[in-house]
């Protein structure tokens, strides 16, 4: 540290002893300031003189007359007059030919022709067939890069001018016919036509309430469509559910149904089982009633036995249809829909009285066993009376298993079949349900836009109210003025100046420009590119005018230095006159070109850290390189002009250029500058700062360490280039 301090002392000293050597720094000095204030100066604001560009307006218009209206108009003299009252460039009014010709030998920079159809197809704008008006724009590029840019401008504020003098114009010229009435009321036709237009204003102004009545139909329409479309998640969550529960239903209907089913199977077999075992069993009880009755005479009393047995076995299928009867009644009957319920009645009707047959036929038997012993023809009686009795039952059991199977069971098994398609239907409506849900996923969404389309169909109503008032109150005023000749309505409705009124019409929205971060002038804008290419070409210039390997050994008062000592020693005397330069740059800023920062310290700040990180970049590319070092750092200085976003946007630049930007000094140096002239937001300048102070990293690196394996290298070379005694 010590032979560094005494390194730089030396300099300063030698720097400071010799005239020619102060002279010399002081132009270091002052240069790159000289450079940034003339730029800033000559940049402060171009665009206040673009008055001094003449541009050439010609005028073919050849007017137009409207047989509606026996007013003759010519829309591109009103423009002149307009022109010729704007001072944003110099308007010359000349020929047609000469403004061409001028704009060719440059004399004018562009020249504007109005076509001779330019007032007709101003005002027939709203024919079939018509065509946008064309002006012909000349411009010669030739004369300078930027101008025909600002020419262009102009020409776009022509264009605009004109729509604005044709609206105005157009209204102004309607106006004034309204206000010029009162001279022409008692003429007959004068109060044709004020009534042709006093009807042709009332039905404008019923459309315009019909309208703003249909517009209020459909804001009505739309605030009771909001809350159908709030309720649409719950509706469709509703119907899931729902849904399940007549899943669940449908499903306890297949159960109850199959169970049905397996009751009624189980049941037909009992019934034909029932029919068979009663057709055998009655056969056998005929037969052996009619055995007993041929044989009682002469055994009574085994006689009584067999008809006793009858009687038990009849009771036997008494009690099977009764134990069927109430298997019917207590297991399948609840599981019946209504419209089966009646043939199931009818059918366990013909059960019971199955079983009353039956019973009266074991009650005769009973009888007849106790009787046996009763008189010949009594017997014989008895014996005709139970055999009817016998195929009496078994007509009563066929009876029940036909009512069965005949009308019940068909419409049981139609049951089943219902049960299934319901199955069915059930899942489709599942499925539609999903469709419903997945399109009504986005009701979030659908409730804004109707919110907005509510809001927006209410201001239409309001605006078509109240200009069908408007109407109205014009309609009235002209009914007032053919019936009593008097205009003061019409006047109050129009305004006392029709001019004002058609120039509100022509501009009904002016504009306001409210800055961000603003800035004093142009010039002050580009004040921090200038400033880094001025503390750039500084640096340059240093290296260009000081040595970088200072002498040492006998012939110096220098001790041998190391090349860390010689690197860093040497730094000293670049690195003050770096700090001087940006000192003077950046306080000439504040206080001779009064670029007016928002932080004026910062900005001198900024320029302190940017005089030292570019200095350091270039004294070591210089001492790394030799003059190939001075070279390359020429070639950065170029590169950074036009990447580095301080004239143009960076993303107007070609991708490449975008790429590479952030990681050159410029680019942060740049921003770091903006920030202390407009203003700082969050922490945008630090950033800016901490990346500029970044660069310093490499740069160390290179001169510190990457450096030593080049010196002799470089060495060989300065011997080698001193030999030509050309360089």
């Amino acid at each position: 540290m010590k032979n560094i301090l005494h390194v730089f002392r030396h300099d300063l000293r030698r720097a400071t002893s010799n005239v020619m050597a102060v002279i010399v720094l002081f132009g270091l000095v002052v240069i790159p300031s000289l450079f940034t204030w003339f730029n800033v100066i000559a940049s402060w604001n171009p665009f206040e003189n673009t008055k001094n560009l003449t541009v050439a307006v010609a005028n073919t218009d050849e007017g137009y007359q409207s047989d509606l209206v026996p007013i003759r108009l010519n829309v591109g003299e009103q423009v002149l007059s307009a022109l010729r009252a704007n001072n944003d460039l110099n308007w010359v009014i000349t020929s047609e030919d000469e403004a061409i010709d001028g704009t060719k030998s440059g004399e004018y920079y562009a020249a504007i022709v109005l076509p001779p159809t330019f007032s007709a197809d101003m005002m027939t704008f709203y024919s079939n067939g018509s065509e946008h008006t064309k002006i012909e724009y000349y411009t010669n590029e030739k004369k300078n890069a930027l101008a025909p840019k600002i020419t262009e401008q102009g020409a776009g504020e022509v264009s605009t001018s004109i729509n604005e003098v044709f609206t105005e114009k157009l209204s102004e010229v309607a106006l004034n016919i309204i206000t010029s009435l009162s001279g022409y009321l008692d003429d007959a036709d004068t109060q044709a036509t004020l009534s042709r237009l006093q009807a042709r204003v009332s039905g404008v102004a019923a459309q315009l309430r019909a309208a703003s009545t249909t517009a209020d139909m459909f804001t009505s329409l739309i605030a009771s469509s909001r809350p159908l479309v709030d309720s649409a998640s719950g509706l469709v969550s509703t119907s899931g559910d729902a849904l399940q529960d007549a899943t669940g239903a449908l499903g306890t209907g297949k159960d109850a149904a199959q169970s049905l089913k397996d009751v009624l199977t189980s049941t037909t077999v009992a019934l034909g089982d029932a029919r068979s075992g009663t057709a055998d069993s009655y056969q056998a009880v005929a037969d052996s009633v009619d055995d007993v009755f041929s044989s009682m005479n002469a055994q009574s009393a085994s006689s009584a036995d067999a008809l006793g047995a009858a009687a038990t076995r009849v009771q036997t299928q008494i009690d099977q249809h009764q134990q069927l009867r109430d298997t019917l009644v207590n297991d399948v009957r609840p599981l019946l829909p209504e419209s089966a319920v009646d043939s199931f009645d009818r059918a366990v009707s013909r059960i019971d009285a199955s079983i009353a047959r039956q019973q009266d036929l074991h009650d005769r038997l009973d009888h007849a066993a106790t009787h046996i012993t009763d008189t010949d023809a009594d017997v014989q009686a008895m014996h005709a009376e139970i055999t009817g009795l016998i195929a009496n039952a078994k007509a009563s059991v066929d009876d029940a298993q036909s009512a069965y199977t005949g009308s019940l069971q068909p419409k049981l098994d139609a049951l089943a079949e219902t049960l299934s398609v319901i199955g069915g239907d059930v899942d489709s409506i599942g499925s539609d349900l999903s469709s419903v849900a997945e399109s009504l996923s986005g009701s979030d969404s659908l409730t804004t836009a109707l919110e907005h389309a509510e809001s927006l169909t209410t201001d239409i109503s309001s605006t078509l109210t109240e200009t069908a008032d408007r109407f109205d109150a014009l309609a009235n005023a002209l009914t007032k003025a053919m019936d009593t000749g008097d205009l003061s309505e019409l006047t109050e409705v129009i305004g006392a100046d029709p001019q004002a009124l058609a120039t509100h019409l022509a501009e009904p929205v002016s504009l306001k420009r409210v800055p961000v971060y603003s800035v004093v002038s142009f010039g002050a804008a580009m004040t921090p590119l200038y400033t880094v290419l001025a503390l750039w070409v500084g640096a340059l210039l240093i290296s260009v005018s000081i040595r970088v390997d200072p002498p040492q050994g006998a012939a110096s008062d220098l001790p041998v230095l190391t090349p860390t000592q010689t690197y860093l020693g040497r730094f000293g005397i670049f690195a003050l006159v770096g700090f001087l330069q940006s000192s003077l740059v950046c306080l000439g800023s504040v206080l001779f070109t009064q670029v007016q920062p928002e932080h004026p310290f910062l900005l001198i700040l900024t320029g302190w850290v940017m005089s030292l990180v570019f200095t350091l970049i270039v004294y070591t590319f210089v001492v790394t390189f030799g003059n190939a070092g001075k070279a390359l750092a020429v070639l950065m200085l170029v590169v950074q002009i036009s990447t580095s976003g301080g004239a143009y946007p960076l993303q107007v630049l070609p991708q490449w250029f975008q790429n590479i930007s952030p990681f050159l000094p410029a680019t942060h140096a740049v921003n770091a500058m903006r920030s202390a002239i407009a203003g700082i937001y969050q922490n945008d300048f630090w950033v800016s700062l901490g990346l500029l102070a970044a660069f310093a990293l490499p740069a160390l690196l290179l001169g510190l360490v990457l450096r030593l394996p080049l010196i002799g290298f470089n060495q060989k070379l300065l011997r080698a280039l001193a030999s030509t005694k050309l360089m």
